[in-house]
């Protein structure tokens, strides 16, 4: 059964600090062009089946979530996935209590094993018996092996593992056309082949140098045109990035990604193994 088809949604395009960052008054950060203002990386992957009610998959909730959620006018979501549990990525998860209340229901969180601990250990009070009335995001952890693809609302998620320094960070397939690799160094040899000739991938590139757990941007812009999607656009962007500058620079299908970029993903094969 074919996948349906996706829209994509940044909510964040930022590094870990943000732009503009605390205390800095570089050219970037005192830039009035919105496509400068970059929260912490999140996507909002809506799908949209024919003759179903849309389903909100949101990869990650950062610490501006509250925020991401209002402007982008986010009224539901109906999973959450996890890429790694650094502070940029999780620490937004309390805020999933509004659409506990507003829907009534708890909230699957789908992570590694090795995440899901994580998770436990650093909202425990959301799995103790504490307070009553609703204080606390209500949280379904939901685990997956990766390279072990599973179906999530009639779309095909294929967890990928890739390499942020040492630490093994979750990188998403949907279906067979579109992929998100945020926080990344390396990619293994075993994550590639599933990378290759999508419809669109987004690639964490953090600053122009080398960096020790980033892509830096040429990094990044030769990883993309040699796995040769239709469109690649890059995330994880700190102040070193003037959009309107950069972007022009880039190599055609290869582009800035920005805090409201929405793009369409056609449906697409693929069903879990």
């Amino acid at each position: 059964m074919p996948s349906p088809p996706l829209t994509v949604t940044f909510l964040g395009s930022g590094t870990s600090t943000g732009v503009p960052m605390i205390g800095c008054d570089c050219a970037v950060c005192a830039s009035p062009d919105p496509r400068d203002k970059r929260m912490r990386p999140s996507l909002l992957v809506t799908v949209r089946a024919p003759g179903e009610e849309e389903r909100h998959i949101l990869v990650d909730t950062t610490p501006e979530m509250r925020l991401q959620a209002l402007r982008a006018g986010i009224g539901r979501v109906d999973a959450v996935l996890v890429t790694h549990t650094h502070a940029d990525h999780i620490f937004g998860m309390d805020d999933i209590r509004q659409f506990n209340w507003k829907h009534q229901r708890p909230m699957s969180v789908y992570g590694t094993e090795e995440t899901l601990g994580h998770l436990r250990r650093t909202f425990d009070y959301c799995f103790k018996e504490t307070q009553t009335g609703g204080g606390k995001p209500q949280l379904v952890l939901e685990s997956f092996e990766p390279y072990r693809p599973f179906e999530l609302f009639g779309v095909t998620v294929t967890p990928l593992t890739v390499l942020h320094g040492r630490m093994p960070v979750t990188a998403f397939k949907f279906g067979d056309r579109f992929a998100y690799v945020t926080d990344v160094s390396t990619i293994p040899g075993e994550t590639r082949p599933h990378l290759a000739g999508l419809d669109t991938l987004i690639l964490g590139a953090v600053r122009y140098e080398p960096h020790p757990t980033h892509f830096s941007l040429s990094e990044a812009v030769e990883e993309a045109q040699g796995f040769r999607p239709r469109q690649t656009y890059l995330t994880h962007l700190s102040h070193h990035f003037r959009h309107a500058s950069v972007d022009a620079d880039l190599p055609t299908g290869v582009n800035l990604g920005y805090d409201g970029l929405a793009f369409a993903v056609p449906g697409a094969g693929g069903n879990p193994q």
